[in-house]
């Protein structure tokens, strides 16, 4: 990766901008090495993606685009609600799918996570055109009683998680012995 790219993963971490959007290519690199060692990793499988934006996620559009590639069983992703953000990433194209959406509750859309699924059970193909998605209960907080049940749905997480939790949620994980893909800061492995 370039130093551009690490000095700005430095910065996100040290100012405890939890922000950092993870690009698309370095997502599909990271797959690609897991399925070159077992191409049936996702199969008949539930993902979670608990440390999302899914309109913006990279994570998201890459797991929805290839649901029925991978043979997955369901798709779970979900956001943190926008006002207990402490940095707002603003995209530089707005390629949000869901902007156009007449269940947008203006009400909802700062203070409560969203949830996003794609599910095999849905009849036909699969892929990121057919995410469905509402309002979670609450904040979408990946502590939270409601995003722990979806862990506990789920057979394998992935995520970037938030810098300045990354210990708190690597617990999380570990606490529901999930197996786990993180994408992170190389710095990580050298936290207790």
């Amino acid at each position: 990766m370039s130093n551009r790219y690490n000095d700005g993963l430095a910065r996100a971490k040290s100012e405890k901008n939890d922000e950092f959007y993870t690009q698309y290519d370095d997502i599909q690199k990271e797959l690609n090495a897991y399925l070159e060692y077992d191409a049936d990793t996702f199969r008949d499988k539930t993902v979670l993606l608990p440390c999302d934006d899914p309109e913006w996620s990279n994570f998201t559009k890459f797991f929805a685009q290839n649901f029925e590639f991978y043979g997955m069983k369901k798709l779970i992703s979900t956001s943190y609600a926008a006002e207990n953000k402490k940095y707002v990433y603003e995209p530089q194209l707005k390629l949000n799918l869901f902007d156009d959406d007449p269940n947008i509750d203006e009400a909802k859309e700062k203070s409560h996570g969203k949830i996003f699924t794609l599910d095999r059970s849905q009849s036909g193909r699969r892929d990121m055109f057919h995410l469905k998605w509402k309002y979670l209960d609450g904040d979408g907080d990946f502590r939270s009683d409601e995003v722990k049940r979806l862990r506990d749905e789920a057979d394998i997480i992935v995520t970037n998680p938030p810098f300045s939790m990354f210990r708190e949620f690597l617990a999380w994980i570990l606490e529901a012995d999930k197996k786990f893909l993180i994408i992170g800061n190389i710095n990580c492995i050298t936290y207790k």
